[in-house]
C-alpha cells in the first residue's frame, strides 16, 4: 500500500472518528439535560406529593421532547460506522 493511500485512509479515519466523537458528546449532552429534569422532578415531587400527576405529565413530555435528538444522534452515529466498515472494503 503506498504512503499517499494510508495518509488518506487515516484522514478519512479522523473524519469518521471526529463525527463519532460528535454524536457521544451530543448524546451526552441530552442525556445530563434529562437527568437534570428528572432530578428536579423528583425534588419538586418530595417537597410537595400532592401534585405527582403534574410532575409526571412533565417528565413525560421532557422525556418526549428529547427523543427525537436522541434517535437523530443515534442514526448519524450508525452512518458514520457504515461509512468507517465500507472504507475498509478492499477496493476492486
Amino acid at each position: 500500500m503506498s504512503t499517499e493511500r494510508l495518509e488518506a485512509q487515516l484522514s478519512d479515519l479522523g473524519r469518521h472518528l471526529e463525527a463519532i466523537l460528535s454524536c457521544v458528546k451530543s448524546l451526552h449532552v441530552t442525556l445530563s439535560a434529562v437527568m437534570a429534569d428528572v432530578a428536579a422532578l423528583r425534588q419538586t415531587i418530595f417537597e410537595n406529593p400532592d401534585n405527582i400527576d403534574i410532575y409526571s405529565s412533565h417528565l413525560k413530555q421532557t422525556i418526549a421532547a428529547s427523543k427525537p435528538l436522541v434517535d437523530q444522534a443515534i442514526l448519524y452515529y450508525d452512518i458514520q460506522m457504515r461509512e468507517i466498515a465500507d472504507s475498509k472494503q478492499p477496493e476492486k
